[in-house]
């Protein structure tokens, strides 16, 4: 199935840890058997509420693909991932 995801990371992390993270959440994608399409870096943006006293966000979106099955384990690891304040997954609907 295809989707949406955005990823919000901890704003003050280092570049290279922004870095490591982008790739570590496509390699995550690929090892569930999905595929990553575009991503698209919007960088540092200011939050529409605090999350963990945290006011602004770094905001990544990618277009990924993923076996149905595997969805919950993908939300349940990224969760899981240091420096990830928030990820939303959006099915996208066939025109």
């Amino acid at each position: 199935m295809k989707y949406e995801l955005m990823v919000i990371l901890k704003p003050l992390l280092p570049e290279d840890v922004k870095s490591k993270l982008i790739t570590d959440v496509e390699d995550l994608v690929k090892g569930l058997g999905g595929k990553v399409g575009a991503s698209d870096v919007w960088g540092k943006r200011h939050l529409a509420y605090p999350i963990n006293s945290h006011e602004e966000g770094y905001y990544i979106v990618y277009n990924i693909e993923l076996p149905g099955d595997k969805a919950q384990e993908f939300d349940r690891k990224l969760k899981l991932t240091d420096g990830v304040l928030r990820s939303l997954r959006v099915k996208e609907e066939e025109l």
